[in-house]
């Protein structure tokens, strides 16, 4: 067991020098494995075209209130693991005489409270930098890179930068064209819980 406390430690503790030195937050470590997005569309801020011209800008965009047990979170694992590996090492060292499942049970259940309590306040944090809230009339020629493709018969995901959050959106077009993974677009309408998008090349044409 001593191994495996000593890889843990020396995995998940690499991993959270990286991100301390990357101030924490900077470096989006968890953005291929979350499941749930820290951001939400608002569903009821409807069009930002319609909004626009009754002067209201609703918000589109909000922090969710809560994220439920992280363990879709890959800063959970990291942190989780680095304080299950220290917790080990530092048990079996100190007292060495206590039975090695008990040592186990007490490294599972401090690394899985500290990797859950990390993640809470870094996603508190997050929230609190959200307060410049991103409105419809915000998004309106923002361009941003898609995540997942799509074409006028489908729908896919777009990250857009929006007021410096990173911020994933469902995406629709009615373009005759498919938009792979990685490809620019340009925001033209918000309906609903979607963006619509158009290439860059026929945003620019028809600008």
């Amino acid at each position: 067991m001593l191994t495996l406390y000593q890889l843990c430690f020396l995995i998940g503790g690499s991993f959270t020098l990286l991100s301390a030195l990357a101030g924490f937050d900077g470096a989006d470590i968890d953005s291929d494995w979350e499941i749930d997005s820290d951001y939400e569309v608002d569903p009821h801020a409807g069009n930002g075209l319609e909004q626009r011209e009754r002067g209201e800008l609703e918000t589109i965009v909000k922090p969710r209130r809560g994220i439920g047990l992280p363990i879709f979170k890959l800063r959970f694992w990291t942190f989780g693991s680095c304080f299950f590996g220290l917790t080990g090492l530092l048990l079996s060292r100190i007292q060495p005489a206590l039975p090695p499942l008990l040592v186990l049970g007490l490294a599972i259940a401090i690394g899985t409270l500290c990797g859950t309590a990390i993640v809470w306040v870094l996603h508190s944090l997050r929230q609190r930098e959200a307060n410049s809230l991103v409105r419809t009339g915000d998004l309106a020629g923002l361009s941003g890179i898609v995540e997942i493709p799509f074409d006028s018969s489908s729908r896919g995901k777009v990250r857009v930068n929006a007021k410096g959050m990173m911020i994933d959106f469902t995406a629709s077009t009615q373009e005759a064209v498919v938009f792979a993974k990685g490809e620019r677009v340009v925001i033209v309408g918000v309906e609903g819980s979607r963006i619509w998008v158009v290439s860059e090349k026929s945003f620019k044409t028809a600008t």
